[in-house]
């Protein structure tokens, strides 16, 4: 389970914040560019999509480890404490459910781009649905995990997805 962990981490946050400082470098580096030598970076355009795109799916594994995604539990923390643990369970199926779908859609994406390139870094464009596809997947897996913590929790305890905060 640790190392399962530190996958997730990896994804949810080191990633994200390396593809943060890619976008950034990628992005100050064509603005001075153009201030300072009249001319563009050519890869900085592709290159800033490509690390946009991985940094907010990744960034959406990050907000799934720590009970965020999608403000879900903001909305669940209002009801009263009897219905939490339901509303919990089928907020983690609704997820599932809706990441399962994106993750199909993003797999018939691969399948069919396999064509289309970005025009400067001549990468394959479905790179970046690949990337949607491993981060959905990792979403399905934390919720999946999280859905069993909480089923195997008593109803009397307190949750850890906000009921202290």
């Amino acid at each position: 389970m640790r190392a399962l962990k530190s996958v997730l981490d990896l994804f949810g946050s080191v990633l994200p914040a390396a593809f943060l400082a890619v976008v950034l470098l990628a992005v100050s580096g064509d603005v001075f560019a153009r201030l300072f030598l009249a001319d563009s970076i050519r890869v900085s355009h592709d290159l800033a999509i490509v690390a946009l795109a991985f940094l907010v799916w990744f960034g959406i594994v990050g907000t799934a480890l720590n009970h965020q995604l999608f403000g879900v539990q903001f909305f669940v923390d209002r009801l009263p404490r009897r219905l939490r643990k339901g509303a919990t369970a089928l907020t983690h199926l609704a997820i599932i459910a809706i990441s399962f779908e994106v993750l199909r859609a993003a797999i018939a994406q691969v399948q069919t781009a396999r064509f289309t390139k970005f025009v400067a870094l001549g990468w394959p464009k479905w790179i970046v649905s690949a990337g949607l596809a491993l981060a959905l997947g990792l979403v399905i897996v934390i919720q999946l995990i999280q859905l069993y913590q909480l089923l195997r929790k008593p109803s009397g305890t307190p949750s850890t997805d906000g009921d202290a905060q």
